[in-house]
């Protein structure tokens, strides 16, 4: 294990471990140095999730934690061939050999790819001042970053996870160095409707990535497989449909082993998805579909519709269980910029909802928040977010999508 402090410090502790890790030398376990965006009991699950007391597979070169955003986090680990597997694409797609810029944290794989790609691009990235907290993410200290990594004289690669977009695209200064990247990766979670409308109107281009801790980070990009790795939708009987993933970036195991992690070579993913005009659409986790009076409502479908509304932002649907109705829809939003035409009241969002998905998707409550709490990763934390809008004594444990 090594203990990773935030900021650009926690680059240089991490950057010849992982060297050394990925070229066969002991295996690294990166876990963040506690600090007010990473609170002690997160690192402890991060802790008890790489069970370093216990040994590891003899290709082992990365015990990472998955990002635990709606229950505990689980270690994985992953070889030095599956996490360097799609490296040299992506490299390729930035412009070959890119000078990165570390913008989320490298104790999450989204960010542990970054320096992994640096690596191979012969250069370490440059770590934002913002890094895991270290200090505020502003569009000021993102432009800082991209300025150094333009002085290499080489082309800008970022990864940013959804939250940081709104920050950036709000400002001349954000816009700009967004608009001087030769390649702009988002994932970790889903990209908001009208975050995909504020970059293309500030003339911003984003690739959108999907994938998981057990697929090495992204393997799919703006919908297509990257090469090598493999798309089915459903089981072999095509009964549902759930995203199947197979290719060089898998993962090994998982470090509880609770469960098998690749069956018959595939990843069963917890993710529902299509193919729609040759790309792969996300449509969200298998546990996203829950019983409203009886109605299967998709929690995934309440959020894409609020988020459509020109007065919000984002907004995040919690279910809560109820012995009367099955279950019970609250929901929280960040407005837009308001004026007299797209002010977003409860009525207007509730007949916003129901007419256009039925009455059983109307949440019970709709609460206007400026901000949801977030993950290390900067990936929305559901559970968090359920405290503070109250719901904390409703919240059950189990993972995927609990239901709250």
């Amino acid at each position: 294990m090594l203990e990773i402090p935030p900021g650009p410090a926690g680059l240089e502790v991490l950057w010849q471990p992982l060297a050394e890790a990925l070229a066969g030398g002991p295996a690294l376990a990166p876990i963040p140095r506690p600090s007010p965006t990473t609170p002690q009991p997160v690192v402890d699950a991060m802790v008890a999730a790489a069970r370093p007391d216990e040994p590891v597979a003899a290709d082992t070169a990365l015990v990472v934690a998955t990002s635990g955003s709606t229950g505990n986090p689980r270690g994985v680990e992953l070889s030095g061939a599956a996490v360097q597997a799609l490296t040299a694409e992506v490299n390729a797609r930035a412009g070959g050999n890119p000078a990165w810029v570390l913008a989320i944290p490298a104790t999450s794989i989204g960010g542990l790819n970054v320096a992994i790609r640096a690596h191979a691009a012969g250069q370490p990235p440059i770590a934002l001042d913002s890094l895991a907290g270290a200090a505020p993410f502003t569009a000021e200290v993102f432009a800082r970053g991209v300025e150094a990594a333009r002085a290499t004289d080489r082309p800008v690669a970022v990864s940013l996870v959804p939250a940081q977009l709104p920050r950036l695209l709000a400002s001349d200064i954000g816009r700009g160095a967004l608009r001087q990247c030769a390649l702009v990766l988002v994932g970790g979670a889903a990209l908001a409707p009208q975050a995909a409308r504020d970059c293309a109107a500030a003339d911003v281009l984003v690739t959108t990535t999907y994938g998981m801790t057990e697929t090495s980070g992204g393997c799919i990009f703006a919908g297509h497989p990257l090469d090598g790795v493999e798309v089915r939708i459903g089981d072999e009987k095509g009964t549902d449909d759930r995203v199947y993933l197979r290719g060089p970036m898998l993962a090994t195991r998982y470090r509880d082993d609770r469960d098998e992690l690749i069956v018959d070579g595939w990843l069963r993913t917890n993710d529902r998805g299509r193919w729609a005009g040759g790309q792969l659409q996300i449509l969200g986790r298998l546990d996203d579909v829950v019983t409203v009076r009886g109605v299967n409502v998709d929690v995934v479908a309440i959020e894409d519709r609020l988020r459509d509304h020109p007065g919000i932002q984002d907004a995040l649907v919690l279910v809560v269980p109820d012995p009367d109705t099955d279950n019970r829809l609250h929901a929280a939003y960040i407005a837009g910029e308001q004026d007299e035409q797209n002010d977003a009241t409860d009525a207007d969002l509730r007949s916003w909802v129901g007419d256009f998905l039925g009455k059983e998707a109307v949440p019970v409550t709709l609460q206007r928040v400026e901000s949801f709490s977030a993950t290390a990763t900067g990936k929305i934390d559901r559970r968090a977010t359920a405290r503070d809008l109250g719901l904390a004594e409703h919240l059950a444990q189990g993972p995927g999508r609990d239901l709250l």
